[in-house]
């Protein structure tokens, strides 16, 4: 326990980082003398974990006094690090670093890109930069003196934007998800860099709950809250009986709610409600319901919830058992783990991706921020894979659908295109999926 609180006590959820670094940035803009200003770090990267926040602007040096006093005077601030005409450092009321820094309007594309990182990243893109005779920092490109006339070429170009400094390099760009040196240079070099994901591509969801297990709302309630969002579909997956705790349902009442999704989509023209049901997998990888109870739902996602210390081979062996029951869609939260509060439970998670490609299953996403599971360093790997992935806010409540937008991140940092995600199908082709699963 205590070798946990000292590797998390000075970490944070994106979300936390995020809403914070937002807010800050938020009563800068306001300022008229800031003429830009960006989130950087791990929180433009979309890390699921921040260790702390940095913030770049730039402004006219006669005007920086009055930006640092706001910065410092904010009311999310509640001690000063260090004050200073460049950069001033902060600790925020969530506990989280925060550094604000001001360069100039020539700089700005350098230091955006390298405060963004990841140092990895920052490594590659130097050491590219040398192979044309330049150096590469966070104010600029400049030749690096005495190199070999044949080595260097032109004197490197003015850089308005970030793009252009790929640009210089030969390469394109690069979005700031994909730069943890995990190829994304190498696929730039060749023009291979994939148009990501985006939370507008997404036409409903899979991995939800109502009050009839443990959901805070009602079903009609997240079918409306699912509809204002501009969805076409949603999916219901109340917790099968084996979690008492959770008001799973027995097979009864699993029956009711089927028969209640039918009725409501009977009496909808515009909109489709799924009848899921998150499924619990025992400790031997049987089903919690019978194939008879299974196949009459839509769609089944199959998860962990019990008996978490298992060796790895066991655990993997469980999944994978349950991923070889046919009415089996998607395996949800692959891995359990609650960030910065519960590891996950061992797996080989190659071997597990690799059946559900063979098989044709779905591995979801499980975009709640405690969890964001499947990591996104596998999902690249279950793209190659061919495994279809499903963005699910595992919501409790109405306000827990827009957690899809964490699950968007982590799918663009995994590579995920838009047709590689489930929930960008339409209604028609979900229901395809789902009969041929």
């Amino acid at each position: 326990g205590i070798e946990h609180l000292e590797h998390a006590s000075d970490k944070f959820l994106y979300p936390v980082a995020r809403d914070a670094a937002e807010r800050i940035v938020s009563s800068l803009k306001a300022l008229a003398q800031v003429t830009q200003c960006e989130i950087a770090g791990s929180v433009r990267r979309k890390k699921e974990i921040i260790g702390d926040i940095d913030i770049l602007i730039t402004a006219a040096e006669q005007d920086r006094a009055i930006i640092f006093k706001t910065f410092l005077s904010h009311p999310d601030v509640v001690s000063t690090i260090a004050a200073g005409d460049t950069k001033s450092s902060v600790i925020l009321k969530s506990g989280i670093h925060c550094d604000l820094r001001v360069v100039n309007e020539n700089a700005f594309p350098f230091a955006l890109n390298y405060f963004t990182g990841s140092k990895e990243h920052n490594v590659a893109m130097r050491s590219l930069a040398r192979t044309s005779g330049w150096s590469l920092n966070e104010y600029n490109f400049s030749i690096i003196p005495g190199v070999d006339e044949k080595q260097k070429n032109q004197k490197p170009p003015d850089c308005k934007n970030e793009a252009a400094i790929y640009h210089a390099l030969g390469l394109q760009f690069i979005p700031p998800e994909l730069r943890e040196n995990t190829g994304e240079i190498e696929a730039a070099r060749k023009n291979q860099i994939p148009t990501l994901i985006e939370e507008k591509d997404l036409r409903g969801t899979f991995h939800c709950h109502t009050t009839n297990s443990d959901g805070n709302h009602s079903l009609e309630e997240m079918v409306h809250a699912a509809k204002k969002l501009g969805w076409e579909y949603l999916g219901i997956a109340d917790h099968s009986q084996a979690a008492a705790y959770a008001r799973g349902l027995k097979p009864d009442r699993a029956r009711a709610e089927i028969k209640t999704i039918a009725a409501l989509n009977d009496q909808m023209h515009d909109f489709r409600i799924f009848a899921g049901v998150e499924c619990d997998i025992l400790p031997d990888g049987s089903m919690d319901y019978d194939d008879a109870l299974l196949s009459q739902f839509d769609y089944v996602v199959a998860s962990i919830h019990s008996k978490f210390k298992m060796t790895e081979a066991e655990a993997t062996q469980r999944i994978v058992k349950a991923l070889t029951n046919k009415y089996v869609t998607m395996l949800g939260h692959p891995t359990g783990r609650l960030l910065l509060e519960r590891e996950g439970y061992p797996l080989n998670l190659h071997e597990i991706i690799s059946v559900a490609g063979d098989l044709g299953k779905c591995i979801e996403i499980n975009a709640h921020p405690m969890r964001l599971d499947l990591d996104w360093r596998y999902i690249k790997f279950a793209k190659e894979k061919g495994v279809r992935i499903a963005i699910n806010p595992d919501a409790h409540n109405i306000d827990g659908l827009q957690d899809v937008r964490y699950g968007i991140g982590i799918a663009r940092k995994g590579w995920l295109e838009a047709a590689d995600v489930l929930n960008t199908r339409s209604v028609k082709a979900v229901e395809k999926y789902f009969k041929e699963t």
